[in-house]
């Protein structure tokens, strides 16, 4: 799940780039934005609650 994430992730940041680029306006630009937020915050907290099951 977590490389696919990582792949959406660069997708929406790229939308969010190219859509700055081509003069969109800032209300569609601040959408792209705050998804591709969201799904950075939900990876963190992905990672932030897995165990790692580490052994001393």
């Amino acid at each position: 799940m977590v490389p696919v994430m990582d792949t959406v992730i660069f997708g929406v940041l790229l939308l969010a780039a190219v859509a700055v680029l081509q003069g969109r306006s800032r209300r569609d630009v601040l959408i792209v934005f705050a998804g591709g937020l969201v799904v950075v915050l939900l990876l963190f907290n992905h990672h932030v609650t897995s165990s790692l099951n580490l052994e001393f």
